[in-house]
């Protein structure tokens, strides 16, 4: 995980030293391993495929130290297109498997704020989750694993904000009668003993 942080650092500070040095260094390269890097790292599916994973980091961390040394801008070109590869392959090995993983959570999220009444309290948020299920739903359906994974995401989120408002709400409630019920047995108790 540190090697991650690490390189994500260099990484912010070699893109200046490439876009501004004299050598031809792989920008596009570059740019193209960034963006597959973080979109792994972003949905956290380092564990999917371990293997690949290690390779791309690996692969990506040696075509940065050689681009901060501003040397074999040739090999820079060849790390970066073999760790875009193995992003790549993470990335369409994962994001299926993460999509059914978050189908799992959703559905008992949606339990959650449907056993709770969410629809009546919190009607905004619960419609928002349910609409973002079809949509994960249809994106599932046409393999679109990417989108699903984000639609899945939106999901939990606002059912998430639904059942947790409503919660609130409840035990806000639930508080209240308390209350009342007290005092009004205090007022019971207060008449009891002024007749006697």
């Amino acid at each position: 995980m540190q090697l991650i942080k690490y390189v994500s650092t260099l990484s912010l500070s070699l893109f200046f030293i490439i876009s501004c040095s004299g050598t031809t260094m792989p920008l596009k390269e570059y740019k193209d391993a960034t963006a597959l890097r973080d979109k792994t790292i972003k949905y956290d599916l380092q564990n999917y495929s371990k293997e690949q994973f290690d390779i791309a980091e690996a692969n990506y961390s040696e075509a940065i130290i050689l681009i901060d040394e501003d040397k074999e801008p040739e090999k820079v070109k060849e790390l970066l297109t073999a760790a875009s590869n193995s992003y790549q392959t993470v990335l369409n090995e994962g994001l299926p498997q993460y999509a059914e993983v978050l189908k799992q959570e959703t559905t008992l999220e949606r339990e959650y704020s449907k056993d709770i009444k969410a629809y009546r309290v919190d009607k905004d948020n619960y419609e928002f989750a349910e609409l973002n299920y079809l949509n994960a739903l249809s994106a599932l359906s046409t393999n679109n694993y990417e989108e699903a994974v984000n639609c899945f995401l939106n999901v939990k989120k606002y059912h998430h904000k639904a059942y947790f408002t409503t919660k609130q709400r409840y035990d806000e409630s639930a508080k209240a009668l308390k209350e009342a019920e007290a005092k009004m047995q205090e007022l019971d108790e207060l008449r009891k003993s002024s007749q006697k």
